[in-house]
């Protein structure tokens, strides 16, 4: 079975990503993981239409699901210029910061996260993916919070081809949103 990989080629997220620099990098960072979030949650958000009758028409509003639970992981210490504005176009959205080093981080960081395994779609989402520590925290959602591989999406502005087969390997029908995959060799963050 092979891996679900979608890499986002929206014309700004290619032009952006080409252009990463030194002095630009977080200006860069910060909107190419805003396109690469919405290319994400375009595909995941359900949106319901609710219509009201009045005396004189018929008003229509479009309603985020509030029965299935969005939350992003990730550390945010290394990916804060990515989220910086997400809450404020996705409210709804929790955002719990995550440590996932060893699996004792991964513990003392969610052990106490209430998850309905059914109702929950979760995101990882970092800029750079190229240590095989990501599968310990997929590895742990799936075996000690009973959560499905399919509910579980990691999203990253670059990715090696190293995790990329380590995770198609483990978990292949986990889906991975990214803008660039890389060699091991050609790592610029």
């Amino acid at each position: 079975m092979k891996l679900n990989i979608y890499q986002v080629s929206h014309p700004v997220v290619k032009i952006l990503s080409t252009n990463i620099s030194e002095q630009k990098q977080e200006y860069n960072y910060k909107y190419i993981g805003f396109l690469l979030i919405y290319e994400i949650f375009r595909k995941q958000v359900d949106i319901t239409q609710i219509y009201i009758k009045t005396i004189k028409n018929v008003k229509r509003f479009e309603l985020i699901n509030q029965n299935r639970k969005l939350l992003i992981l990730t550390n945010i210490s290394n990916t804060y210029d990515i989220l910086g504005d997400i809450k404020i176009i996705m409210p709804q959205l929790n955002i719990l910061h995550i440590n996932y080093d060893n699996v004792q981080d991964i513990e003392n960081s969610i052990h106490n996260l209430k998850i309905d395994n059914t109702k929950i779609k979760i995101f990882v989402i970092e800029k750079l993916i190229e240590h095989s520590k990501i599968l310990n925290l997929v590895k742990y959602l799936n075996t000690n919070k009973y959560i499905n591989i399919e509910n579980i999406s990691i999203g990253c502005v670059v990715s090696t081809e190293k995790i990329l087969n380590q995770i198609a390997r483990q978990y292949p029908q986990l889906k991975i949103y990214t803008t660039k995959i890389i060699d091991n060799k050609n790592i610029i963050i």
